[in-house]
């Protein structure tokens, strides 16, 4: 081996496509590869070899980050080693650097936008999914979408695991359409979320709440005081129990949605209009007054609610009942309102479930006055629960 590349070769470390677009001005031989070399410069990074013609000392230019990236350049590299070896000049163009390749969150929109153009069933919750994948890739958004390989997405979602071992799951489910249609339109080599093995499987929660955690939760949250939003949240917790609705619906109610006590939906989870006589307790926990275009439940500003997971925190430690999500409140609604006998279609209505078989093309009826007769009903419950548990205590 030449001198120089001996010398190359002590200097050399094992390159990480994942470190590429970070590592700071230097020259970075690769260990893989005698010869080869990323050049970190100020204003682009480019890849070298340096090799022996003739006895002359050459370095040449293979081409420029992130068009070409880790793999491409050690192909690159071998395929020069070869002609050198067979007497043929290595000669060759080195890819433009203002070609930039696709990155990893370039590709990632182009689906995006392809899934919001296609419409249909699940579009309703892509925001949630988009934001847990670009959240949990951080920086690969920034690498060249084929050089994000098995070995990248393995450690993202060990990284997830350590933290949250179903969330892991949950995003690799998550990663599974948008690298299926990746490799359907040759935007990447193939599809590599199937050959990625899931650490723990995605469990559903089946927390409800018992009678004492509902008044312990109803009575603290009239004690957070973190001013006029943190009042709202707490009155919303209370609304959630009460018209068993989804958080993301009833954040974004508006004083115009409801009419006549008849809370009229047209957004929703399930995509299609839905109503529901509220009952009186419910109607009261709604702040005061507003126009038709106010939020019922209004952040700071008047915008709609967010921040949620603080002011929970703060109602965990006031209520001292933990271990449990907002949405748990809506299953334990739905678990009351079957203690209370209601029919089973009726609370599959309340929810806004779709009718589940061949029953789904010929059961249409909206089920109003049910829904509400069933609602009063529970109500009048969580009035009895809240009511008893406060003069007991």
């Amino acid at each position: 081996m030449p001198r120089f590349l001996e010398t190359a070769l002590k200097k050399a470390r094992k390159l990480a496509a994942i470190t590429l677009p970070t590592l700071p001005e230097g020259d970075y031989p690769d260990y893989v590869l005698p010869g080869l070399t990323f050049r970190v410069r100020k204003r682009r990074r480019v890849w070298t070899l340096r090799h022996r013609i003739g006895g002359q000392q050459r370095r040449e230019t293979l081409g420029f980050f992130p068009l070409m990236g880790l793999q491409g350049a050690r192909d690159a590299a071998r395929k020069i080693a070869e002609r050198v070896e067979a007497g043929v000049s290595p000669a060759q163009a080195p890819a433009h650097p203002r070609k930039a390749a696709k990155t990893l969150g370039q590709a990632i929109d182009d689906y995006e936008r392809m899934r919001r153009a296609k419409g249909g069933k699940g579009l309703k919750s892509i925001d949630a999914a988009l934001r847990t994948v670009r959240n949990n890739l951080g920086e690969h958004l920034k690498l060249p979408v084929k050089e994000f390989g098995k070995a990248e997405l393995r450690g993202v979602r060990d990284q997830i695991h350590k933290r949250a071992p179903q969330q892991a799951s949950r995003f690799l489910a998550y990663c599974g359409p948008i690298w299926k249609w990746l490799s359907q339109e040759d935007i990447v080599d193939s599809d590599i979320v199937p050959s990625v093995l899931k650490i723990a499987g995605i469990q559903k929660r089946k927390r409800v709440l018992d009678h004492d955690e509902i008044a312990q939760i109803w009575w603290a949250s009239y004690k957070l005081d973190r001013g006029d939003a943190s009042q709202r949240f707490g009155a919303l917790v209370r609304f959630l129990l009460l018209s068993a609705q989804r958080r993301g619906e009833v954040a974004a109610l508006k004083h115009g949605h409801i009419l006549d006590n008849v809370w009229r939906q047209q957004t929703n989870k399930a995509d299609r209009p839905h109503r529901i006589r509220l009952p009186q307790l419910a109607l009261d926990q709604i702040p005061g007054t507003g126009t038709a275009d106010e939020y019922c439940f209004a952040g700071r500003g008047g915008k709609e609610m967010s921040g949620f997971s603080k002011l929970k925190v703060e109602l965990d430690r006031l209520s001292g009942v933990e271990g449990w999500v907002l949405h748990d409140l809506r299953r334990s609604a739905a678990s009351g309102l079957q203690e209370l006998g209601a029919d089973h279609m009726v609370i599959e209505a309340i929810l806004n479930h779709a009718v589940a078989g061949v029953a789904g093309h010929y059961l249409h009826a909206t089920l109003d006055r049910a829904k509400g007769e069933a609602l009063q009903r529970w109500a009048n419950e969580v009035r009895r629960i809240v009511g008893e548990r406060r003069a007991v205590s």
